[in-house]
């Protein structure tokens, strides 16, 4: 059946079951496959190959370049935890599992290449990633992304910027976002020297759904440096894709093995923080919650595996777990379970102990303003905390925090 007949069958069905309030959903996949490439002009211009993994390869003289473009799928695998939170997950490259309630699908944030260079046998080589282009066959001449603002005029630091709300939350998922963009996008002023190898991602506005041919061009691409480090033998590498967009009706109500995960875990917070002191926005309720809403994918499948083999009902648990000054998890534990399934609780338990926190910082100025004080660190949560003698010279040193942590399960929309 044609993608329109798919469409039409989808609007009746719904219609006639009563109001067309959304589109039907949709599986939607954005691809790019190697198409011929351009041959080489003698052994000396070097030669391109499509491999089996999607990849092109380019070869010139003991220098191999890898060109890969990544799915949304593919993107979203890489980043698990960060791709399970509907509109708050934090994947920089993708939108995760948020589904575009006017459209029924995922579109496509970025167009990512993951770009690999082995340089086997030239003294040193070296690509600029802001010097790589895109072009599409409808006339779109898109430029690579840069990942601060002093970059490019295009990059993510001002992508999400512009995105970003007010809260503390949105704050702290704008530095997760830039935390991933850093350690994966492929940085400039990356020097290859013989025997080594770098890789990361480029990215790029997304192409028109209607777009059939792309064409990636990593422009000049320094072979061989002269005298006082400068480039003397650039080159231009195009690699050509295909590109085809594959739409597939989701059946509505199926069920099996195919069915979307269900999120059944809900949360409203820490319950309890002992310990923090005050003006330490790293270990704050919202810097807490912040963190476990980006795990709760991963705590949604420790119960869900029990409970689909029947070990495990409806309930809450209640995790109790130690932040230590660095931001790693020293301990956690079950305080409190009404799910009936021990397989629950020690899931839970080794999934808190992977989280990781910021380290505490105390504003200086703050800081010495409550050292002025002889009970100042005796107030808020620090007092709680019960840790903290009055007079002495250590009070404001930050500690090891405890919270107390509950987590709902249950069967339907949390």
């Amino acid at each position: 059946m044609k993608w329109g007949g798919l469409l039409a069958a989808g609007a009746v069905a719904l219609g006639s079951a009563g109001c067309f309030l959304f589109p039907p959903a949709v599986h939607y996949q954005s691809l790019l496959v190697p198409a011929a490439q351009e041959p080489g002009q003698g052994s000396g211009e070097g030669q391109y190959a499509a491999q089996e993994n999607g990849a092109i390869a380019f070869e010139l003289a003991g220098l191999r370049l890898e060109v890969k473009p990544l799915t949304d799928s593919e993107l979203n695998a890489l980043f698990p935890d960060e791709s399970q939170r509907g509109r708050y997950s934090t994947n920089p490259y993708t939108y995760g599992n948020w589904v575009d309630p006017r459209l029924g699908y995922t579109p496509n944030r970025f167009t990512v290449f993951e770009v690999k260079v082995y340089n086997r046998t030239l003294p040193k080589v070296m690509l600029n990633p802001l010097e790589a282009t895109l072009q599409t066959d409808r006339g779109q001449f898109l430029r690579a992304y840069g990942i601060s603002s002093a970059s490019a005029p295009d990059n993510f630091e001002n992508y999400y910027r512009s995105r970003r709300g007010q809260s503390g939350n949105e704050f702290y998922r704008f530095e997760l976002r830039m935390g991933i963009v850093r350690s994966h996008n492929y940085e400039q002023d990356q020097p290859i020297f013989k025997g080594e190898n770098y890789g990361g991602f480029i990215a790029f506005d997304p192409v028109h759904p209607q777009t059939r041919q792309v064409v990636l061009t990593l422009e000049d691409f320094v072979l061989r440096f002269g005298a006082f480090d400068r480039p003397v033998e650039t080159r231009d590498l195009r690699f050509a894709f295909n590109h085809q967009v594959e739409r597939q009706l989701v059946q509505q109500g199926a069920a099996g093995k195919g069915e979307a995960e269900k999120m059944l875990v809900s949360e409203e917070g820490p319950s309890r923080i002992l310990g923090n002191l005050p003006g330490d926005r790293t270990r704050s309720p919202s810097a807490i919650q912040a963190v476990a809403r980006q795990r709760l994918g991963a705590i949604n499948r420790c119960f869900t595996a029990a409970f689909d083999k029947g070990e495990a009902s409806e309930g809450q648990v209640v995790v109790s777990f130690t932040i230590e000054v660095g931001g790693a998890i020293s301990e956690a534990r079950i305080a409190e379970s009404t799910v009936g399934s021990e397989e629950v609780g020690q899931c839970l338990e080794q999934e808190v102990l992977s989280w990781t926190f910021r380290p505490i910082e105390i504003p200086a100025r703050q800081t010495s303003a409550a050292s002025s004080s002889s009970t100042g660190a005796e107030t808020g949560s620090a007092t709680a905390g019960g840790g903290r003698q009055p007079g002495a010279a250590a009070e404001l040193a930050p500690l090891p925090v405890s919270v107390t942590y509950p987590f709902t399960f249950s069967v339907g929309e949390p």
